[in-house]
């Protein structure tokens, strides 16, 4: 695995890349052409274990295809986002662009696929995985992840499957922007606004006996109108 270090102000964070999926072979996924379309047929397909996809780019036309559910399963263990898509005997290379779920986040429902050449630079977003425990958490701080994905530029062939930020040496009130994300592989490069925040430990906040008393106090409403009622039952 191919690790670099990531200087940041007085902390030093290990920001590692998964070399090991960068040189490995894209995973292969046979694909079939979807001469039917519409709602029906893809509710078939499904019930049958397949997905229906689509696959458009390099200004051809966009062509109908389904894939089997237990192909793409490796994908989604890996986070691999460049395969090689076999359809009808021709393999080229596609960028897994969109996956679409059902409501309850169980089934795929639908995947685009983008035809991209090996030397193709594009645009991706790319997932943030922390990794260890903040020496600040220890001493009573609180983590705060505000990005959980950062926008690179990679050929297919360098695109890297995540991005892990080790973590330990954070102290509290240490802070990782995007700036300091900066050592990374030969030809990758990050499109995130370079002053947002990535991570940072914060201190946590102490509430007092009194505060949390004042939670649990009800304040009823007042009546509008009880007091004037009052009155005039007084008078009388």
């Amino acid at each position: 695995m191919v690790r670099t270090k990531v200087l940041v102000g007085p902390v030093t964070a290990l920001l590692a890349i998964c070399g090991e999926n960068l040189m490995s072979q894209d995973i292969k996924i046979d694909a079939m052409p979807r001469p039917r379309q519409g709602t029906t047929e893809c509710r078939r397909l499904r019930r049958h274990g397949r997905i229906p996809a689509n696959v458009f780019g390099h200004k051809q036309a966009a062509v109908p295809i389904s894939i089997g559910v237990e192909a793409f399963r490796p994908v989604l263990a890996t986070g691999h986002k460049v395969v090689d898509l076999t359809i009808d005997g021709t393999a080229e290379k596609a960028l897994v662009r969109e996956v679409q779920w059902d409501t309850y986040s169980t089934e795929i429902q639908h995947i685009e696929f983008q035809r991209v050449d090996a030397t193709e630079r594009m645009s991706v977003d790319v997932p943030v995985v922390l990794r260890g425990t903040p020496q600040g958490v220890v001493d009573g701080g609180v983590l705060d992840q505000q990005l959980h994905t950062l926008t690179v530029e990679a050929t297919a062939s360098s695109l890297p499957d995540q991005i892990e930020i080790r973590v330990n040496d954070l102290n509290i009130g240490d802070v990782i922007h995007v700036s300091d994300v900066s050592d990374l592989p030969e030809g990758v490069t990050i499109d995130t606004p370079a002053e947002l925040v990535v991570v940072q430990v914060n201190a946590a906040v102490e509430i007092s006996e009194e505060e949390e008393a004042g939670e649990d106090v009800t304040t009823q409403p007042e009546l509008i109108g009880r007091k004037e009622e009052d009155e005039e039952s007084d008078d009388k």
